[in-house]
């Protein structure tokens, strides 16, 4: 069974990959807490493609970005 990581877990375990995340938790402010990681790659179309059904995802990229669009994403 896949382990909860915190998100400072998540960046050191998938340095500059894409995420898919499940059963996450976000602070007050929105930002992401812990969660399972369900999907991680390099590549973003990877992560976007066939989400888990039925599941609150989140979204997110580990590495830095100079990309001004999303780059994160959760919804419940």
């Amino acid at each position: 069974m896949a382990k909860k990581l915190t998100w400072s877990e998540m960046k050191k375990q998938y340095p500059d990959e894409w995420l898919l995340i499940i059963d996450f938790e976000l602070d007050e402010s929105g930002h992401l807490k812990s969660g399972l990681v369900e999907r991680h790659s390099k590549k973003k179309s990877d992560i976007y493609k066939s989400p888990a059904p039925n599941k609150s995802v989140a979204f997110r990229y580990t590495g830095e970005s100079n990309f001004s669009g999303l780059r994160s994403h959760a919804c419940h």
